[in-house]
């Protein structure tokens, strides 16, 4: 009984192994469906439309257009016809996760699948992010150019074609890991690896402290290493001189030496720190 209990458990602790390293592929069908959960909240702006961004108004569980670049009080994005909707008041739901259409404008450029897609100044329609800074409502997953331009808003003196784009919405800082991870588990660890290693990469602050600390540990190392070179040459040579005093002339040139070289070496490596630094 004992042997068939160890049979039955190897192919078992197999198959949960497999199952949660790869996990099982969805049909075609599936994987287009998309859901999105929206709730409805009080909307304190009465010219907010589908497809607007909203953000948290002063008023406490209140949402109104977003008016700001990058807006960090970001909530969702308003959606007329959500898969499902947790209704509670009579106005219009909002989402938070899955996908959704958002109204764009030109403001941030030409819009392309994969782009970063945030607030702008222009009441509730959204921009292509500049670069990787500030707050984010999701990813691009559609074009927009401004040819196929449904209206235009003025701002600053200037026309900006309006549009509609879809995306994958994840509020929040710029992260290449907004969308969910596939894959099991090491599809997560591997989505994590890169999240780690993409903040490393691309954060200014973090590049110039880890310059720092390879700066530091350069000089460190390369005067530890002199020392201990040059500088036990320089020690051995006074105790040579107090065996050998008819050597004296030739042991003092060789510490002369020794001194001259662990001074060009201490100098080399701040030298050196100093260029990673100034990079």
């Amino acid at each position: 009984m004992k042997c068939l209990r160890q049979v039955l458990i190897i192919p078992l602790a197999l198959v949960m192994f497999f199952l949660l390293v790869f996990p099982l592929r969805r049909s075609a069908s599936a994987q287009e469906l998309h859901f999105n959960i929206a709730r409805t909240i009080v909307i304190d702006d009465k010219d907010a439309i589908d497809g607007d961004i909203m953000s948290l108004a002063s008023k406490k569980e209140a949402l109104t257009r977003s008016a700001k670049n990058s807006d960090e009080r970001m909530f969702g994005v308003l959606i007329a016809n959500p898969v499902m909707v947790y209704r509670t008041l009579s106005t219009l739901p909002v989402a938070r996760d899955g996908e959704a259409v958002v109204n764009v404008t030109m403001m941030g450029g030409a819009i392309e699948v994969g782009d970063y897609i945030t607030s702008s100044p222009i009441a509730g329609k959204g921009q292509k992010a500049e670069g990787l800074a500030g707050y984010m409502v999701g990813v691009a997953l559609g074009n927009f150019d401004g040819k196929n331009a449904s209206a235009s808003a003025d701002f600053g003196g200037k026309k900006y074609p309006i549009g509609r784009v879809k995306i994958n919405v994840g509020i929040g800082p710029a992260s290449p890991v907004i969308t969910k991870a596939a894959g099991g588990i090491l599809g997560t660890l591997r989505q994590l690896a890169t999240a780690i290693l993409f903040n490393i990469s691309t954060s200014k602050q973090a590049e110039r402290i880890i310059r720092y600390i390879l700066a530091v540990l350069i000089a460190v190392v390369i005067i530890y290493i002199s020392y201990r070179t040059f500088g036990r040459n320089v020690t051995k040579g006074i105790e040579a001189i107090g065996r050998n005093p008819l050597a004296k002339g030739s042991i003092q040139a060789m510490i002369t030496l020794n001194i001259i070289l662990l001074a060009l070496s201490c100098i080399v490596g701040v030298a050196l720190s100093l260029v990673i630094i100034s990079l």
